[in-house]
């Protein structure tokens, strides 16, 4: 029997699934019974799996027999869209296609998606055969000007008979990606309207690409109560027709509302069977619980509830419960160093709402928004409708949104009075900060392995209180400042310089002195040279760890081995941190004296330049030591990890499980032990879940209250050679992706060889990584911002740095990159042969 290599929709069989893949079945079978499914036809697996030139011809004569024109290009794998996994967001979808050459760029970028690190480990966790199974299904692109998704059984509450849409102007795929909010309608199966929420969309993809929505159309619902029932009457004829509940993406055109793909509501099956889907499911719908009673209560108002995971996620990426509890403990709540630390510098706001700024989701730790926005009203109430609508309309800003969102208030004549407020109280902490402040951050280390079980407790809940009132208050009052400021020259750089005002705002924040965190970078190469004693380098520095912040993570000072493979790779790596940093202050201090020069021909009065100048001094003070006063308060982080090991031993504990506690829970542990022994490990089964969860990216950057249904899908991934983040720290390289999975660990990392030329691609980097960045040529971060201590870092080590959501999804280990800390660029090398001496000596070159 003849292979056939090209299948149309119209000559589906039903046993053509192992040759075209769920999604490209069901939509067949769906043609065939009269829905309304744009035209098509299918490049089957075997001929995916041997695509080469001798088949192109084939496939444009296909599509010439379509019409040619514009299509949609997507993914069809074989356990896609599956009753069992959706795989949604895994593989690739491409719209707007239009020309023959285009459609080859197209299939390829496809078929490409099968070996992304994101598909492999989807495919591992799901239990799937790693052999080729991916067809790929071409289809007439249906003109829409309103698309979206509908559940024929509300995920959050599938008891209710209810149908569930999310709409968008345009096309559905910013909306599949998660990249904007969408209008939500629940309609009644007989498809009256129970409800709707209508946000504003601020642009649109079309065929020819995104374009911005017309003022008077932002905030219209997309959807007509006639549309929304026409879709809710569509949506449930597929759930007849397949005989379960469906998840179906529809395009709607003036004439007809079309069926783009249909598939099982994947989290409706029995949960017991994957317990992660089981958590997702449970956190949605508490979070839907509790929003709703902090409504209620009048704590939030805002039209949209938004979390971010920017900053935090960044310092505790699924922590434990001790590691969340105390983080808590020590920032939120009445009497937490927000709080106090913010109250103190003129801040005004009720207390009682930063109880609920920390939210813990699926394990993975958010800040609420809305909250966090609250917290900066200097006696004009911030605009936080705005600001969530903003977020709606650019996602990215609710990453350290207090330098690029909460800032645009700054132009009220109200922010000159409190300019000058926070820049006297500048003034006072940097006189008082080395005889008043710094020797009050120095914390007294107690003989752990003498106490009581009962005295031990007693100990860490007043070292607690300790950093709470004093180290964490200060940090909280040098970030604050450090950041408005940071801000403020920001804002005035823009102004004059336009977009290379980005670029010359790091350049004059890198390379600052003050740091303990840099000067432990460079005393690990005095170190290496023999001119430091290891144990004085271990007096200032064994408290440290990857993530200092959580405690059931081994400090330098327990690792001996681990400081020996930083200091090997450390010379194997060739480079040398002392004389890098000189050549970057020598870069900032060009930077400073030709600013007042440009300032002058452009214009600048004398009081603008003032002001500027001054911006920049309190900047350039204030940040470093926000470094140094998180180095103190770790070190009281690793006292209190001393203190529960022992703890722990007392007790007869494993260590793991008294990390699984909150810090309000140590004093039962001499009551119940036996009780609390089993809720922690409770605990640390549903930590290794979340881990899972972060492994596989189920969860995004930021969470829309209208987009909870969705929360636990993969977004759809923008595969090619090419990826736009934002860049942190200055200059172009090119090196070898050193790709860090979730769960590895530093001593993991540092177990490798480094050549020097790598660039360091994961999720977030914390304070205790710092040294790795004098080993690697560039850093690449899914988490993080412009004054995010990952960025700081890699100013003061003088490579390129840049913020690129899901990098580790799109970026294989071993890939051959270019990396332009400048713009934020990230392009995939066509010639990856490896790294040769040429290659080499032209990495040296190519920093700026």
């Amino acid at each position: 029997m003849t292979v056939k290599n090209i299948i149309y929709l119209s000559d589906v069989a039903a046993d053509d699934g192992p040759r075209i893949g769920n999604k490209a079945l069901r939509l067949a079978q769906l043609l065939q019974a009269g829905f309304p499914v744009a035209p098509g036809f299918c490049i089957s697996v075997t001929a995916a799996a041997q695509w080469r030139s001798a088949l192109h011809e084939e496939v444009l004569a296909a599509y010439r027999a379509l019409g040619s024109g514009t299509v949609a290009v997507r993914s069809s794998a074989l356990d896609e869209d599956g009753v069992s996994a959706s795989y949604a967001g895994v593989y690739s979808s491409i719209l707007g296609v239009d020309g023959e050459a285009a459609l080859l760029v197209a299939i390829e970028h496809c078929l490409a998606a099968w070996h992304t690190p994101a598909a492999r480990h989807y495919r591992k966790a799901q239990g799937a055969a790693e052999a080729f199974s991916l067809a790929i299904l071409i289809q007439k692109l249906v003109p829409a000007i309103a698309a979206g998704v509908a559940y024929t059984c509300d995920p959050l509450a599938p008891n209710r008979h209810r149908v569930l849409i999310n709409a968008v102007w345009g096309l559905a795929e910013p909306l599949a990606s998660g990249r904007v909010a969408a209008d939500s309608f629940q309609l009644s199966r007989h498809g009256k309207l129970l409800g709707r929420t209508v946000v504003a969309k601020t642009t649109e993809l079309g065929p020819c690409g995104e374009s911005p929505v017309s003022p008077e159309r932002v905030l219209v619902p997309c959807l007509s109560p006639r549309q929304a029932a026409a879709v809710t009457r569509l949506a449930l004829r597929a759930e007849a027709f397949f005989g379960t509940p469906q998840d179906v993406e529809f395009a709607v055109t003036p004439e007809e509302v079309w069926v783009v793909q249909s598939r099982p509501v994947v989290a409706l099956r029995k949960t017991e069977t994957n317990p992660l889907d089981a958590l997702i499911c449970s956190e949605r719908q508490r979070l839907v619980r509790k929003f709703a009673r902090l409504r209620r209560q009048g704590i939030l108002h805002g039209h949209e509830l938004v979390l971010s995971n920017g900053n935090v996620g960044e310092l505790l990426p699924t922590p434990s419960a001790m590691s969340f509890g105390l983080f808590r403990r020590l920032f939120a709540g009445r009497h937490g160093a927000i709080v106090v630390g913010r109250q103190r510098l003129g801040y005004r706001f009720d207390a009682r709402c930063v109880e609920h700024l920390y939210e813990l989701v699926v394990g993975q730790p958010y800040f609420n928004l809305e909250v966090d926005a609250a917290t900066f009203n200097y006696g004009i109430a911030p605009p936080v409708d705005h600001y969530l609508a903003r977020v709606l309309a650019q996602p990215e800003l609710a990453n350290y949104p207090e330098l690029k969102l909460y800032g645009e208030a700054d132009a009220q004549p109200q922010a000159a009075a409190f300019r000058a407020q926070l820049g006297a109280a500048a003034e006072n902490f940097l006189q008082r900060f080395a005889c008043d402040i710094e020797p009050g951050l120095r914390l007294a280390k107690p003989e752990w392995h003498t106490l009581s079980p009962s005295a031990t407790v007693t100990a860490i809940t007043r070292l607690i209180s300790q950093l709470r009132r004093g180290p964490c208050v200060e940090f909280v009052i040098a970030a604050r400042l450090g950041f408005y400021f940071a801000g403020r020259l920001r804002t005035g750089l823009l102004r004059w310089f336009g977009d290379e005002g980005e670029h010359l705002c790091a350049a004059l924040l890198a390379a600052l002195p003050g740091s303990l965190v840099t000067r432990q970078c460079l005393w690990l190469e005095t170190l290496g040279d023999g001119r430091l004693a290891r144990a004085e380098f271990l007096a200032a520095y064994g408290h440290s760890a990857d993530n200092e912040l959580e405690l059931s993570e081994p400090r330098l000072s327990e690792c001996p081995d681990k400081l020996d493979a930083m200091l090997h790779e450390l010379h194997a790596s060739g480079r040398h941190p002392a004389a890098d940093f000189a050549q970057q202050v020598a870069r900032r201090q060009a930077a400073e004296q030709s600013l007042e020069t440009r300032l002058i021909a452009l214009g600048a009065s004398p009081d603008q330049r003032t002001q500027l100048r001054a911006d920049l001094d309190f900047a350039q003070q204030l940040l470093p030591l926000r470094e140094t006063i998180k180095h103190h308060y770790t070190v009281g982080h690793g006292e209190i990890r001393t203190a529960l090991l022992h703890l722990a031993r007392c007790l007869g504990w494993n260590a793991e499980f008294i990390f699984q506690l909150r810090p309000d829970e140590l004093r039962r542990t001499l009551r119940e032990p036996q009780h609390l022994l089993l809720l922690a490990q409770r605990r640390n089964e549903e930590r290794e879940l979340a881990r899972q969860a972060l492994r596989q990216r189920r969860l995004p950057s930021v969470i829309f209250g209208s987009r909870l249904h969705a929360l636990g899908q993969l977004p759809e991934l923008a595969h090619g050679s090419l990826w736009r983040g934002a860049g942190l720290s200055a200059g172009q390289v090119r090196g070898v992706a050193r790709v860090v999975d979730a769960d590895t660990d530093g001593a993991a990392l540092l177990a490798g060889q480094f050549s020097g030329d790598e660039i360091l691609v994961l999720r977030a980097a914390n304070l205790g990584l710092a040294p790795l960045f004098r080993m690697v040529a560039g850093l690449i971060v899914e988490v993080g911002g412009l004054l995010a201590h990952s960025a700081c870092q890699a100013r003061e080590a003088g490579i390129p740095a840049v913020v690129l959501p899901d990098a580790t999804r799109l970026i294989a280990d071993g890939a051959l990159l270019w990396l332009d800390g400048s713009s934020g660029e990230v392009t995939l090398a066509s010639d990856h042969p490896g790294v040769t001496n040429e290659f080499r000596q032209e990495r040296s070159h190519a920093m700026l």
